[in-house]
């Protein structure tokens, strides 16, 4: 099974399945460029990776590029044998274009259609991260001794996720899309880090399924530091 595969089957295992095997709608640097035209976010947006939505009468079209450089970072530096500072960006890129992909599936086939709405892109993001962070947790667990996550995981890897991801973009809009997820993913990990591991997936699943304002309503109101 391919990375994009297994990155797939344990996000789609955690929620819901969409039938769909993203594999299919793997994307060229051409095709890349020429999407890009039609997105005014790309000018400030890295090259490393990019997920595009399009809907057409009433059906759901999906682009999903990974950059050379990308792939190679990840051939050299297999996840699935270990992870290091040589590919935790990496395989977070790549971990959240996937997860962008499911669910802005999931919510298309729910019928939230809005795909270009901002709610509809800022619970994508929001998702990304907190799902982002609970995989990369997976990974490095599965390769201790113990099976078992050591708190030095948990700060390295949190580290990575919240503290080095940029939101420094020129366009306003652009950095607080990406601030309010790291801000909101990062306060939410953590509350669920705090629950007994038999009542995080339906937490997850509970989650996932609130309309994004009742999201970050939610997140404000769990303790801790006050966030977005």
């Amino acid at each position: 099974m391919s990375l994009l595969a297994d990155i797939q089957m344990l996000t789609e295992r955690t929620y819901h399945p969409t039938g769909v095997n993203f594999e299919e709608f793997l994307i060229s640097r051409e095709r890349f460029r020429y999407l890009s035209q039609f997105d005014q976010r790309s000018r400030e947006l890295p090259d490393l990776a990019r997920v595009f939505f399009r809907s057409v009468t009433g059906r759901l079209h999906v682009g999903i590029y990974y950059s050379t450089e990308l792939i190679e970072a990840l051939e050299t530096h297999d996840p699935r044998t270990g992870l290091s500072e040589q590919n935790i960006t990496a395989f977070r890129v790549f971990i959240e274009e996937i997860n962008h992909a499911v669910h802005g599936a999931l919510k298309f086939m729910e019928g939230q259609t809005n795909i270009h709405g901002e709610n509809f892109v800022r619970d994508l993001e929001l998702q990304a991260k907190i799902d982002g962070y609970f995989l990369l947790k997976y990974f490095v667990a599965y390769f201790n001794r113990s099976r078992q996550l050591e708190q030095m995981d948990r700060l390295w890897l949190r580290h990575h996720l919240f503290e080095c991801d940029d939101t420094d973009y020129d366009s306003p809009e652009l950095a607080g899309l990406y601030g309010e997820a790291l801000a909101l993913s990062e306060k939410y990990t953590r509350f669920v880090d705090g629950l007994p591991p038999h009542e995080r997936l339906q937490e997850f699943r509970r989650f996932r399924c609130l309309p994004y304002e009742m999201k970050k309503q939610y997140i404000r109101l769990l303790p801790g530091a006050p966030c977005y």
